[in-house]
């Protein structure tokens, strides 16, 4: 088992001429097919398929990262009826995301982009994700079926939590 201050970075890995695919994969532990194309590029990324988590705990304030949560679902999310509903969870998601690339914001800060500006994208791409992945899992429940509709807003419908569908 993981420790969770473990950190999983990308990194680009340069194989030594002369090893064979057999070899790449015993000595760096990934598949057949990923031995076989790394072996032809000369190179592969290792923890592609991992989520990076790169934590500075200094560096992470709870109240700055949820006041930009805040800011970012009130900016991005307020109208979407399905995100209304799980508002509490698309916050918390942000908030997560952004604790896990702490470091990876700080890293990349700069004059021009700083750190308020990393977190908000890292925040409005954590509740992305969180929302897509939700109305994809829920798609099918028939109780939720005309509040994941993918047009919400589609010609003069729109979407009420107390009534329901309505026309405008």
């Amino acid at each position: 088992m993981e420790s969770t201050d473990q950190e999983i970075r990308r990194e680009k890995v340069i194989i030594p001429q002369g090893m064979s695919v057999n070899e790449i994969q015993e000595k760096y532990g990934i598949s057949r097919s990923s031995a076989r194309t790394s072996f032809k590029r000369g190179w592969f990324c290792q923890n592609y398929g991992r989520n990076q988590i790169i934590i500075d705990r200094e560096h992470f304030n709870p109240t700055l990262c949820y006041s930009i949560a805040k800011q970012v679902y009130w900016k991005r999310f307020r109208k979407n009826p399905v995100a209304e509903s799980i508002k509490d969870d698309l916050i918390q998601e942000a908030v997560s995301l952004m604790f896990m690339q702490s470091g990876k914001v700080k890293a990349g800060a700069n004059e021009k982009y700083n750190e308020r500006y990393g977190f908000w994208y890292c925040a409005m791409n954590g509740m992305l994700a969180y929302l897509d992945k939700w109305i994809r899992q829920t798609k099918y429940d028939v109780e939720l079926q005309d509040e994941i509709h993918p047009k919400m807003m589609d010609g003069n419908r729109r979407w009420s939590p107390e009534y329901g569908w309505g026309y405008c």
